[in-house]
């Protein structure tokens, strides 16, 4: 036999006691998974019976819990529907407080101004107070200087009702002064009066027409110069003859102004000569 055949047939052995070996352990291990099997089977025999309880149990539990749940539910509605009114009657008591504290601070301000302005009144009241002393005191014044002015007012309507008296009868005299002086017909006014006083200005006129009395002689003439030309109201003037046209020249009086116009006035005679009488076209004039 060869060396090669030697080793197979040792390694032949070695297999055979190997696999003789492994048959052994596959044995013995078979026998105690066969063991553990059987334990293992009763054990899930024991669990599936403790899950079936469990499972039992679980679902009394369960529809327990589903009661309770329904039950929770139904309390949550209620729960939530009072908690919905509540919230709604926070939501109104919060705008309500928010309303009284509008209100508050409103009552607090105007009790604040209506603190001030009572300050202020009351300061008013102590100055009107003072015022008022001033006022009173400045009335006793007033009064005494009213009851002086009553004894003064008094003396002067006894002094006034004098002084009417004395005027009415200076009116009385004027009137009847007035009257004397209309019937000499001179002038009432006293400017004019003062004015007639004065020297007449100047003037040189002509005798534009002549009114004869009954006895045919010059009683009034129209002159053409008048009040334009510095004349008055009774002024008196000469009146004369040039000469001129033939006729003897000759002084032939005097007129006074009875009444006036711009450029014209009516004149009365008031003194004629023995040797002529007044016509028209003679000269009037206040130069002599």
């Amino acid at each position: 036999m060869s060396f090669v055949g030697k080793i197979l047939v040792v390694v032949q052995l070695v297999l055979s006691v190997l696999f003789m070996a492994l048959a052994g352990a596959v044995f013995s291990v078979h026998t105690n998974w066969k063991a553990k099997y059987v334990t293992q089977e009763a054990v899930l025999k024991g669990a599936q019976k403790s899950v079936t309880d469990m499972q039992s149990e679980m679902d009394s539990v369960k529809q327990t819990s589903q009661r309770a749940v329904d039950d929770s539910k139904a309390q949550v509605g209620t729960l939530s529907e009072q908690v919905l009114n509540q919230s709604t009657e926070l939501a109104a008591l919060k705008k309500k407080n928010n309303e009284d504290q509008q209100e508050l601070q409103t009552q607090a301000a105007l009790a604040e101004v209506k603190a001030k302005e009572a300050g202020y009144r009351n300061t008013e009241s102590e100055e009107q107070r003072a015022t008022n002393r001033s006022l009173q005191s400045a009335l006793d014044e007033l009064a005494a200087k009213l009851r002086q002015n009553e004894d003064e007012k008094f003396g002067l309507q006894v002094e006034y009702e004098n002084l009417k008296d004395r005027y009415n009868d200076g009116l009385e005299d004027l009137t009847y002064l007035r009257k004397i002086v209309k019937r000499a017909d001179l002038e009432t006014d006293p400017k004019q009066a003062l004015k007639l006083a004065e020297p007449p200005p100047p003037v040189d006129g002509l005798v534009k027409t002549v009114a004869k009395d009954r006895t045919n002689r010059p009683k009034f003439v129209e002159i053409t110069v008048g009040s334009d030309d510095g004349l008055l109201k009774g002024h008196v003037m000469d009146v004369l003859r040039s000469g001129v046209g033939g006729k003897e020249a000759q002084y032939l009086g005097k007129v006074r102004i009875i009444r006036i116009e711009p450029d014209s006035a009516v004149c009365e005679v008031v003194e004629s000569a023995k040797n002529g009488i007044i016509e028209e076209g003679d000269n009037v004039t206040t130069k002599l």
